[in-house]
Parts: structure tokens; sequence; C-alpha cells
């Protein structure tokens, strides 16, 4: 969890010293590696060993699995009012028995923004007055779409988004094939996310990524044909040429600051260009989601962005 290493000598400490509050909420963009925390901190929690969690034993292995008796999940199916009230009412029914193995019992719920109102409603309900064996570890995105006395009965830690070079590396660690620069260039087209640049690797997005990364470059050699026929080749779908916008907004934008800031970046864009860039990007999104013709938008990105790489901002 590249990222959270901070944060997680926070928990442990509060967790050391007694102080952990019994509805613990984690705040991060998606793709930041909440989930994964969560279950790190219900393994410090239920973990018997010294130095929690120990990562070897039963407990903790059981919890990787996702087979500790004592540790329950929920979540949504994905998406706004997807996690209902019946998961709450699940959890209601069995806050007050005592638990399995351990001493406490875990909740983990996730993303509890896609919480219907009621939902919401009902889980105030339980972080209140809960037994003393439970704990609560509540995640989502933006704290703002939740209710006020849901975060007012938690205690709210934030997980920051990995530096680049955090992201790269994890990168490196989890896929051995991956080289150092495409490491650097995954992290930079998906703005350090570990967790959207893992899935990105793993679906195959390589060819968007530096084909994104090729645009500047292309157009300065006045190749704009080349990047018309790759366009045409790789970005066959509407979700492909959403992807390769977005990840060359990433490119684009993060590689102009970092040059406006004196610093080496893989990819030469001025942050004017960037600027420019940025603006075609979400007129060509717009296009794209209003069903224009993919071909007249992608023959109409090659043009615009032909008069930003080729001199004449």
């Amino acid at each position: 969890m590249p990222g959270a290493k901070e944060l997680k000598r926070t928990l442990s400490a509060a967790l050391r010293e007694g102080i952990l509050s019994h509805a613990v909420l984690i705040e991060g963009e998606k793709g930041s590696g909440k989930k994964e925390l969560s279950l790190w901190l219900a393994k410090a929690i239920l973990c018997r060993s010294e130095n929690r969690p120990c990562e070897n034993c039963s407990v903790c292995r059981k919890i990787e699995s996702g087979n500790h008796p004592d540790v329950e999940i929920y979540g949504g199916s994905g998406g706004a009012r997807s996690f209902h009230i019946e998961s709450i009412r699940e959890i209601k029914n069995s806050l007050w028995l005592a638990p399995n193995e351990s001493e406490q019992k875990v909740y983990i719920l996730l993303n509890i923004e896609d919480m219907t109102q009621e939902a919401q409603n009902a889980l105030l309900k339980s972080l209140e007055e809960p037994p003393a064996h439970a704990r609560f570890i509540l995640t989502c995105d933006n704290r703002k779409s939740l209710l006020d006395t849901i975060i007012s009965r938690s205690t709210v830690y934030s997980l920051e988004p990995p530096t680049r070079e955090e992201c790269a590396a994890a990168l490196r660690e989890k896929f051995g094939e991956i080289s150092e620069k495409e490491a650097e260039l995954f992290a930079i087209a998906y703005g350090g996310n570990f967790g959207a640049a893992s899935e990105g690797f793993s679906e195959g997005k390589s060819e968007i990524v530096f084909l994104a990364a090729k645009v500047p470059e292309l157009l300065k050699n006045g190749s704009s044909y080349v990047l018309a026929a790759e366009l045409s080749a790789k970005c066959k779908t509407r979700a492909d040429l959403l992807e390769f916008l977005e990840r060359l907004l990433n490119i684009t934008g993060r590689c102009g600051i970092d040059r406006a800031a004196g610093k080496k970046a893989p990819v030469r864009v001025s942050p004017a260009e960037a600027v420019k860039t940025s603006e075609i990007i979400e007129r060509g999104k717009t296009s794209v989601l209003q069903n224009c013709s993919l071909e007249l938008i992608e023959s109409w990105l090659c043009m615009e962005l032909s008069r930003v790489f080729g001199g004449n901002l």
C-alpha cells in the first residue's frame, strides 16, 4: 500500500495506547488502497502477536483469506445507493452476539458513500452505542457525501495518495515484468493511483498509455498521420478513447507541471502546451459521451493537438 506508511504508524500508535476509536473512517480516492488498509487494521486489532499485525499467525492469515469468523465485510455492488439497509440490519442482528474466536468483532463497511439515506440512518444507531467488543472500520472516497452524524461518531483518517515514485516502486514490486521506465509512465498516467495503475496494467492498457505518451513527440515531428493511424487501431470503442484521453490528460498535465518546476519528466511538454491540451481533451470527452462519430473525434483530436504541439498555440 504505497502512501499508507504514515497512516499505519498513526493507527498502530492509537491502538497500542488504547485510544483507537470504536469507529474508524478511512477516507481516500478510489484505488488508493482503503480496503487493503482496512484489512491490515482488522489484523492489527485481532492479532495476538507482540508486533501487530504479524501477518503470519492464524488470525492474520484467516483475515487475509476472508475466513475469520469475527471479521465481517460489507459493501454495495457499486454506485450510488447500492449499499442497502438490509446489510445494516444483518449487522444489527449479529452486533450483540459474542465473538467466536477473538475478544472483539470487526465490521468493515466499504464505500459507505454508496449507502442509501435509510442505511446511513440505521448505521448511526449502531455507531452510537455499540457493545464493547464491536469495532467498525468504514471507508469512503469523500466524507462530504456522508451524514454529519456519521462523521461525528467516527474518527476520520485521510489516506493520502502515494507519490509518483512510491507508486512506480510498488508497481515494479507487484509486476516483475514491468520495466522501470514503464512503471514511471504508468504512475504518471494514472495520477499516482496505485490501484488504478495496477488495474490498467493487468487489463492490458499498456498500448494506450504508451500511445498517449508518444503524442507530443509524434506531433512535434509532424507525424500526425501516424497518430491518426494508431488512434484508429488502438481506440476502437468509446471506452478505449476515453481511456486514452484520461491518460493523455494526466501525462501532459504532470509533465507540464514538472517542467515548470524545473524537474525532469519522461515526456516533453511545456506548461502552455499542457493547459491547451487539457482544454482539447475536455471537449473531446464531451464529444465521446454525446455519441459523436469516433472517426470524426479522432480526426479532430489529431488536428487540434497538431496545432498545440506543432508550435501553433
